[in-house]
């Protein structure tokens, strides 16, 4: 009998047992990859990618953003900007000169009914409402498409979806960003003229932003548990700076976009909530914080720390510029009669009252009609 065939099926046993032994090892590296987090992968509530081993990429997956690089090439000419605006609130004037811009829109948004109402100004406002939003919605307002007006716009806790109806062409987007625990900080931080989404988780301490001149997200630690987002144009470089206020220890943490440099900047009172803007002129935002109905405001132009009480506590903060005088004007909207009690920096710190809004609305002064 011949015994030819017993060296082939010996050759086959060997190779079989070495895939199997290949196989094996592989799935328990695969194991160990996976169970460390070392896959490439994407967060399905934030959309946030990393790669091998934990590397993070930008959302559209080509690069990691420096959020401390250069401000990016505007994919189109770039509207003339005097204000920059985290949400409804007056950040920074980048000229301090300029004087186009009209002063800001008295509005509210009614969650019970999902309207607008927009108390139009001067300079060539026009009075306007309008429907947008669900009665659990938060307003988030923000010029999203860079026209130069600000657009109706809501986050919606449930699905953790932002509405945005576009007043350049009026069609209206709607994208995925955060969680419904989020605390909302839009502002523009890649400085290209245009509000960007963006949210503060408190859990985990950390920044999720969107760029809206490539789509591309950021995520960055910042801050500690007991923390205010404080997001402002501290270096006057035209983008928004990311900031927490400490009330523990009555400090302003920033990061600077200019260089990537933290500054600290002590207050030395406590404050229930920060309320930072420019209210000297000077191109830069101010540390300001609110405790009660007193103003703390560490003025960016001469580091002098100046109180004022304004009104009462129970009253809701909307510091703007209503005046048009370049200068962020420290103001209050109280719910119980739906009053804006507004001390006009350009005459005199004068008291402008005007009853806009009723029981239960939002506060969102803004340009919508500019």
């Amino acid at each position: 009998m011949s015994l030819t065939y017993f060296p082939l099926a010996e050759k086959r046993r060997t190779i079989f047992a070495g895939l199997a032994t290949l196989l094996f090892v592989t799935l328990i590296a695969v194991g160990v990859l996976a169970k460390n987090g070392w896959l490439p992968s994407t967060d399905t509530v934030t959309g946030r990618k990393t790669g091998w081993f934990g590397r993070p990429l930008s959302k559209n997956a080509s690069s990691s953003w420096n959020p401390f690089a250069s401000t990016l090439p505007d994919p189109v000419p770039q509207l003339s900007k005097e204000y920059l605006y985290a949400g409804s609130q007056l950040l920074a004037v980048e000229d301090a000169n300029a004087n186009a811009a009209p002063p800001a829109d008295l509005a509210v948004w009614r969650p019970s009914s999902g309207v607008w109402w927009v108390m139009g100004g001067a300079g060539g406002s026009q009075p306007a409402n309008q429907s947008w939003g669900l009665a659990n919605d938060k307003p988030v307002v923000g010029d999203y498409d860079g026209d130069g007006k600000t657009d109706f716009s809501v986050f919606r806790p449930s699905t953790g979806e932002w509405y945005v109806l576009q007043s350049s062409d009026h069609t209206w987007s709607v994208s995925a960003w955060g969680t419904s625990t989020d605390i909302r900080v839009p502002a523009d931080y890649d400085g290209d003229g245009r509000t960007d989404r963006a949210v503060w988780r408190p859990s985990a301490r950390v920044w999720y932003v969107v760029k809206s001149s490539d789509q591309s997200a950021i995520y960055l630690p910042y801050g500690a548990l007991g923390d205010a987002p404080a997001q402002a144009d501290y270096d006057g470089d035209g983008r928004a700076d990311i900031a927490v206020w400490r009330n523990s220890n009555r400090k302003f943490y920033a990061i600077n976009s200019s260089n990537g440099a933290e500054q600290t900047i002590a207050i030395g009172q406590a404050g229930g909530e920060p309320v930072s803007a420019d209210y000297d002129g000077d191109g830069k935002g101010d540390h300001a914080v609110r405790n009660g109905a007193n103003w703390i405001i560490r003025q960016s132009s001469n580091h002098q720390i100046v109180t004022s009480a304004w009104q009462q506590a129970t009253d809701i903060a909307v510091p703007n510029d209503y005046d048009g005088d370049g200068k962020c004007d420290i103001a209050v909207w109280r719910e119980s009669n739906g009053n804006w009690l507004i001390r006009q920096s350009g005459s005199g710190d004068s008291l402008r009252q005007v009853q806009w809004g009723i029981a239960g609305d939002i506060p969102v002064p803004s340009f919508f009609r500019r």
